[in-house]
């Protein structure tokens, strides 16, 4: 059917509704608009019949479009007025009027007499001067003014208090919403009602159905006329596009699915399928995916070719028919030598006979059940193993029909790399050259829009192989060109299918989604919503394909504009539905936000805004918004979709028609931190509203008193519970399906629980102050039982009363029984004495799927097992015993239970929680036994079978001291997640998670060993990430079977080996990367026994040890070799000696021999070894650095077994190293040696060092960070190589102040002896940030004028003393003339900068922090080129700085 007639059939009866329901006539009876209503009625019923009857015929006219849209326009405009009916009724209670209207003329007269003196009562609010009556009205009970006794009396009075008005309601200031007076909100003021206009009303419909009787003549004229010559199209037109599938693909090379067709190959020739007589393989993807593509391979590979004696590839498409692919595969199928005659069953069965076959049906859209057992009946008679079926479909719902187990593959788009690939192949081919580098940069960007879809890639490779030129690219790439494409195997076409055969309802809620922004991440919720909003969602579309589908095509009354296609999208007049997409001023596409705006304003003379229905506003806004919005959107009044989830300004203030959007449907509203905005007062007029979205609102919260007038109300999202329990009256919202908060009887009226009554769709409900609750008739009001829709339900009552009267609570909760079919239930704070009988001895919540108990003292548990409760001091007493239980139950929450002494398991019971995934238990401080208490670990399938909680995957057990024995974690595989805190067990802790594959335990005095008790080893197989505190050590064994274990970290324990296993015959490795020591408790040669087993270690960091260790590096052989005869240069031939660190390392594959039998027994010694990248050394207090060993018997005698090379150089990967509080480790050492690898690029120390008199560094050319605090004068000598010569670009430099005049001392000494040698030091540094608190020793012109052309990151911080900068100093500063960005930080006493500061030319951020005695600026000003000014802790210098934005706005002041 043609697009055109369908949308607009369906918005003529979306208009016609409420016409033919008889609540719009019933009110327009008391108003005198019958015969208006009733012509509207016609016109539209007319409407609706004529486009009826072309329902299944093909109609193809670009002029009656035109029509149709005309007609669409019409009913929306019908539709719109139409609306104020459906609130008027709502307003008035005119649904009596249906019946009254029939009693004739004078009666007629009454009624509106009747209904006139009701809408005047309500506006006067005749309550005070006349008698009153109470009436009961449902939810909301009121006292409601009897004033009016007649017409006559109501006329007169009017006629006293109105002599001055004809309007029938008061007119309201327009909000918008703005911040308001806080007293108004809290007050619960109400909101007045809307003004109707009867008589524009009147004139409106008149109009609208004068121009729908020209527009549905002519319609109907030129539809028989087409009808004519037309026929009633059997098949689709979506099913004639389908190209036909062929075994032979037209795509040579498969890119990027090598590794799922050998997995689906493996499968079906070797793999389980192999044992099964038929197994049905689904492959599902959307279209264009490369479905077809696969399976062809598949099917021309050679093993599956050499595999399968029969095979057959047919397309199925649209069209599953049963006879007709029986039909066809009996044809594909050789005859066979004495075939009997028969049906095509019959001769399919004969061809099969002992023969393995491959069938591959491609392209299944539909299927059912009964068709597709048919179609196997005759497959399953072969007597050969290994038959497979592969089914490839677009739709889950196939999926689920056709497979055979859960086996399906499921195909995405191809990896980034592979995707590259083959767009290339696409644009190029073999033959063109793929050097253009500016195409291959477009190129790239075009592949990111493509979400590596083969069938995209090729509808774009041609395009762009047309014209390889630079200009054609960029236009496809802006344009999206390929959208465009039509032709059989392009992408449109391809993705079209999907959409063209859904039915017009889904195809509506589809094309919605076009109004988001791309690649935006759909809450399923959130979408179901928002075609509830739209009014779109009909029962039978809520199925599972609205979840699926993820397709991009935007139907004809969608637009979504994006800042960098505002201009190149198509505006059509007739647009109602928009969405603005704005990613802020650096926007990639080089749109700012001006243009952007300029842009929008244009909008205005293509759109008419008075009929956009949907506005949508996504991304980064400013106030600088506010006026393009308001003057685009000051007309916007039609509005029933209005999404504003990150605005920094208040809703009116774009929308002057906000409080009048009587049509909305869908309202979201949220707010940028740092507002001050109250929620709009008018929000409870908007009568039609069904969705309210507040999640995002974060600023003040109170709502109108009267917010339950919004009748039709589904869904009220808000942040917190506490925001439900604030709605009074809240039965009024019978189609509320959340009620996250309701506080019993928190005033006085209209919050009885009789109000939950009255809400039987609700899907949620928490009720809190339950203990108000006296007697069980009132706790029955809340008809809990009758809610068949409730799903989760949350009874909570005070925590920590002083009394309770715990019969009364027993019969309270025994009526607050729920519907048999609640999925989850919390009960908190109870004060009985028992469950009731529907949690026990008659459980009737036999599906509850969560089940939370918390703060209760039943002596009769819900049936968990056998349960013993503490029934006094020293006693203990069974709990309660039944046939029943939860067998659906997957989450159990137990809380402060005082009376849980035990839950055992004398026998297994896996039916009670056969499918409980998360068990949490806390603050049980009476249970010693849980049923797993004695579990050993389970090894198999049938030991987890034999298991209490067979499916168990979160355990969390928390404040339950007398818990004695747990079973080892994880006693499973199925654990996924452990929490165990504070237990009987010597366990402090334990944490555990699969999903991040990591485990962290904790122990204390009480454990004594760490064994299989403890830790499941064979079960953390797959750990990557082990942290074990304070435990007794680890044995061998148990490191041994961590195969997967990445980061180990060691807290206060060690690593016990087995001392019966010699070293050279340990080949256990483990792949460890980074590994932390703390508080080692074994000695250095356990430590390096460990080390020896890491021969991947590439972080190692050790701390907080107080045991005496030697420390030195275990060598290579290679290694060794060099180093001896580096031994024998003597120690003033510093050259020689880099020698040794120069050597080639071992090849990664070989195995390193680390040579270490040299030690002495004595001494215990850690070497580490030379895969080191990153060494930290912390609080190792006795740690020594000496040097390396030599082997026992090497060639030099003299040297044998005495010493070998100094230091770390034979660490030849190191890239960063840390040492800090370590005293003694450089104690041994003997200058000149350089005792680190050229190799570092990060060095830091920090604390004095014992015994050391000069520090060489000068071997460190690849350094680039320094940072150095607390080292005192030995480094003095050091530092200028490393700023001349070297790589150093960050230096920070701490408590350590004779550096730098060491620096100043290099520098002089060599002016005297190299003159020449000094102007090229100027130019050779390449220091970038420096941070120190030496402002003596580095502003010195020498050093600044060596640091002058490098340094921009220049941080003085920490000098209390200094009052003022010297003249030297001040002029050493201007030197650095290349600063971009300067700090002074921590100067109590200075009391003004440095003059000068406006020489520095580059200076582009400036910062003044904690320096409160600087009294003023600098007298000649700041630099030109400042941008950012930073002033903290200062208010005088604050106050000069906002006088100096005045006269330079362009700085940015950050105060």
């Amino acid at each position: 059917m043609d697009t055109g007639i369908i949308v607009a059939r369906w918005v003529v009866g979306k208009a016609l509704n409420p016409v033919l329901d008889g609540l719009v006539e019933a009110w327009a009876a008391s108003q005198k608009l019958g015969p208006n209503v009733d012509a509207l009625k016609m016109e539209l019923l007319y409407a609706r019949a004529m486009l009826n009857n072309v329902r299944g015929r093909e109609i193809h006219n670009t002029d009656l479009n035109e029509l149709l849209q005309k007609l669409r326009d019409l009913a929306y405009n019908a539709d719109d007025v139409l609306d104020y009916f459906r609130i008027q009724d709502e307003l008035d209670d005119t649904s009596e009027a249906t019946a009254e209207h029939a009693k004739g003329c004078v009666s007629d007269l009454f009624l509106n007499a009747h209904h006139t003196a009701k809408a005047a009562g309500k506006l006067l609010g005749f309550s005070s001067s006349c008698s009153s009556c109470a009436t009961n009205n449902g939810p909301g009970d009121s006292i409601t003014a009897a004033c009016c006794g007649s017409p006559h009396n109501t006329i007169h009075a009017i006629g006293k208090r109105l002599c001055f008005s004809t309007s029938l309601v008061d007119d309201c200031d327009h909000d918008y919403g703005c911040v308001h007076d806080e007293r108004d909100h809290v007050k619960g003021k109400s909101t007045p009602k809307l003004k109707f206009d009867r008589v524009g009303l009147s004139k409106k419909m008149k109009i609208i159905v004068e121009q729908l009787q020209p527009v549905c003549a002519k319609v109907t004229a030129i539809l028989n006329l087409e009808l004519m010559g037309s026929h009633l199209s059997i098949e689709s037109s979506t099913a004639k596009s389908r190209p036909i599938t062929t075994p032979t693909s037209i795509e040579p090379t498969l890119y990027g699915r090598d590794a799922v067709m050998k997995r689906i190959i493996d499968s079906i020739t070797q793999g389980t399928c192999c044992e099964e007589y038929l197994t049905v393989l689904p492959i599902i993807g959307p279209g264009g995916i490369g479905k077809t593509t696969l399976i062809q391979h598949i099917y021309n590979s050679q093993q599956v070719q050499n595999h399968f004696q029969i095979m057959v590839l047919t397309c199925v498409s649209q069209s599953f028919s049963v006879d007709k692919l029986i039909e066809e595969i009996k044809e594909k199928l050789p005859s066979v030598e004495g075939e009997k005659k028969g049906s095509a069953e019959e001769l399919i069965v004969q061809r099969l006979k002992s023969k393995r076959f491959l069938f591959i049906l491609d392209d299944i859209w539909k299927c059912e059940s009964d068709d597709w057992k048919r179609l196997l009946v005759p497959l399953r008679k072969g007597q050969t193993k290994g038959n497979i079926i592969i089914v490839t479909t677009r739709f889950l719902v196939v999926t689920e029909t056709v497979k055979t187990s859960d086996n399906k593959i499921q195909l995405e788009g191809i990896d980034d790399e592979a995707f590259w690939e083959l767009f290339l192949a696409y644009v190029f081919g073999p033959e063109k050259s793929k050097n253009d580098k500016d195409l291959l940069c477009i190129g790239k960007d075009i592949v990111k829009k493509l979400k590596g879809s083969p069938l995209a890639a090729k509808t774009v490779g041609k395009l762009l192989s047309n014209h390889l030129d630079r200009v054609h690219w960029m236009r496809v790439l802006d344009s999206k060109e390929w959208e465009l494409q039509a032709g059989d195997h392009d992408i449109m076409p391809a993705l079209k299918l999907s959409y063209d055969y859904l039915p017009f309802h889904l195809q509506q809620c589809f094309s919605y989604c076009a109004l988001f922004p791309e690649d935006y991440k759909f809450n399923n919720k959130e979408l179901i919503r928002f075609w509830i909003g739209l009014d779109i969602l009909h029962s039978e579309s809520q199925n599972k394909a609205f979840e699926d589908i993820a397709l991009s095509n935007i139907d004809s009354l969608c637009v979504s504009l994006h800042s960098s296609n505002v201009k190149s999208v198509e505006i059509r007049p007739s647009i109602r539905h928009l969405s603005i997409i704005t990613d802020g001023a650096n926007d990639t596409d080089g749109i700012t936000d001006e243009n952007f705006k300029s842009k929008l304003i244009k909008l205005k003379k293509r759109l008419k805004f008075e009929n956009v229905q949907t506005l949508m506003i996504f991304g980064e806004v400013d106030k600088s918004f506010i006026g393009c919005f308001h003057d685009l959107f000051k007309e916007a009044s039609a509005l029933r979709v209005l999404y504003l989830p990150k605005m920094p300004f208040a809703v009116g203030s774009i929308l002057d028609e906000f409080t009048t959007l009587v049509h909305l449907r869908y309202l979201r509203l949220g707010t940028t931190i740092g507002n001050n905005f109250h929620l709009p007062i008018n929000l409870s007029r908007f009568y039609h509203l069904r969705i309210l979205d507040l999640e995002k609102w974060d600023n003040c919260f109170h709502l109108p008193g009267d917010i339950s007038n919004l009748a039709k109300l589904h869904n009220f999202l808000v942040p917190g519970y506490p925001i439900h329990s604030n709605i009074s009256n809240v039965g009024k919202l019978q189609f509320l399906q959340e009620l996250k908060g309701f506080q019993v009887n928190r005033k006085d009226v209209g919050f009885e629980l009789k109000q939950l009554g009255y809400l039987m769709e609700l899907r949620e409900l928490r009720i809190d102050n339950l203990e108000k609750v006296h007697t069980k008739e009132e706790a029955a009001e809340a008809k809990l039982l009758s809610k068949t829709r409730l799903r989760k339900l949350e009874l909570n009552w005070k925590q920590g009363r002083t009394s309770t009267n715990a019969f009364n609570e027993d019969q309270i909760l025994e009526k607050l029984q729920p519907h048999s079919s609640l999925q989850e239930l919390s009960i908190h704070g109870h004060g009985g004495s028992s469950c009731p009988k529907w949690l026990g001895t008659e459980l009737s919540v036999k599906f509850l799927e969560t089940f939370r108990l918390k703060n209760i003292v039943w002596n009769i548990l819900p049936p968990l097992g056998e349960v013993f409760l503490v029934g006094g001091p020293g006693e203990e007493s069974i709990g309660q015993k039944t046939s029943q239980n939860f067998r659906s139950l997957k989450r159990l929450e137990l809380v402060k239970l005082p009376n849980l002494r035990k839950w055992v398991a004398k026998e297994i019971f896996p039916t009670f929680f056969s499918v409980l995934e998360v068990l949490i238990v806390r603050k049980c401080n009476e249970l010693a036994e849980l049923p797993f208490s004695y579990h050993t670990y389970c090894t198999s399938e049938e030991d987890v079978k034999a298991t209490c909680f067979p499916r168990l995957r979160e355990l969390e057990i928390h404040n339950c001291p007398k818990i004695v024995s747990l079973p080892p974690i994880p006693y499973t595989q199925t654990l996924c997640s452990v929490n165990i805190i504070d237990v009987g067990t010597g366990l402090e802790s334990l944490v555990y998670s699969s999903k991040s594959s990591k485990l962290e335990i904790k122990g204390n005095k009480d454990l004594k060993v760490l064994d299989d008790n403890v830790l499941a080893s064979r079960n953390l197989h797959k750990l990557q990430n082990l942290t074990i505190e304070g435990f007794p050590p680890l044995e061998e064994r148990h490191l041994q079977m961590l195969t997967s274990l990445k980061r180990f970290s060691l807290f206060s324990s060690s690593i016990a080996f087995n001392p019966t296993v010699e070293r050279s015959d340990v080949e256990w490795r483990l792949s460890i990367e980074n590994l932390m020591i703390q508080d080692w408790n074994g000695g250095g040669k356990e430590l390096t026994q460990l080390l020896f087993h890491l021969p991947k270690l590439s972080l190692l960091s050790l701390g907080g040890c107080r045991k005496k260790t030697l420390l030195s590096v275990a060598l290579t052989q290679q290694q060794t070799s060099a180093q001896v005869e580096s031994t024998q240069v003597t120690a003033s031939n510093h050259r020689q000696q880099q020698k040794a660190e120069d050597l080639d390392l071992l090849e990664e594959e070989e195995v390193t021999q680390l040579d270490v039998d040299g030690e002495d027994e004595d001494d215990d010694r850690l070497l580490l070894t030379n895969s080191l990248e990153q060494l930290w050394i912390v609080n190792y207090k006795e740690l020594i650095l000496v040097s390396h060993p030599l082997p026992i018997g090497h060639h030099n005698k003299e040297e044998e077994g005495t010493g070998g090379g100094w230091g770390l150089q034979a660490l030849c990967s190191l890239r960063q190293l840390g040492i800090t509080g370590c005293p003694l480790l450089l104690s041994a050492y003997e200058a000149p040696a350089c005792l680190f690898p050229s190799s570092l690029q990060y060095l830091q120390i920090t604390g004095p060092m014992e015994g050391v008199q000069m520090l060489d560094l000068s071997n460190l050319t690849s350094l680039t960070k320094l940072f150095i605090e607390d080292c005192g004068e030995y480094l003095r000598k050091g530092l200028l190589p490393l700023l001349a010569q070297g790589q150093l670009s960050n230096l920070i430099v701490y408590k350590t102040y004779g550096l730098f005049a060491g620096v100043l001392d290099s520098i002089l000494r060599g002016a005297q002896e190299e003159q020449e040698q000094l102007h090229l030091l100027e130019h050779s540094s390449k220091l970038r940030v420096l941070e120190t608190d030496d402002l003596a020793g580095i502003l010195v012109k020498p050093i600044c004028r060596l640091l002058s052309s490098s340094l921009t990151n220049l941080t003085l911080q920490g000098n209390s003393e200094v009052e003022r900068f010297t003249n030297e100093q001040e002029e050493a500063l201007q030197l650095l003339t290349f600063l971009q960005d300067l700090k002074f930080i921590h100067y109590d006493k200075l009391r003004c900068l440095p003059a000068g500061l406006h020489r520095l030319t580059n200076l582009k951020r400036l910062m003044i922090m904690n320096c409160p005695s600087i009294q003023s600026l600098p007298k000649d000003g700041l630099p030109g080129s400042l941008k950012y000014f930073i002033v903290r802790d200062n208010e005088k210098l604050v106050k000069q700085c906002k006088k100096l934005k005045k006269t330079n706005p362009e700085i940015e002041l950050i105060l």
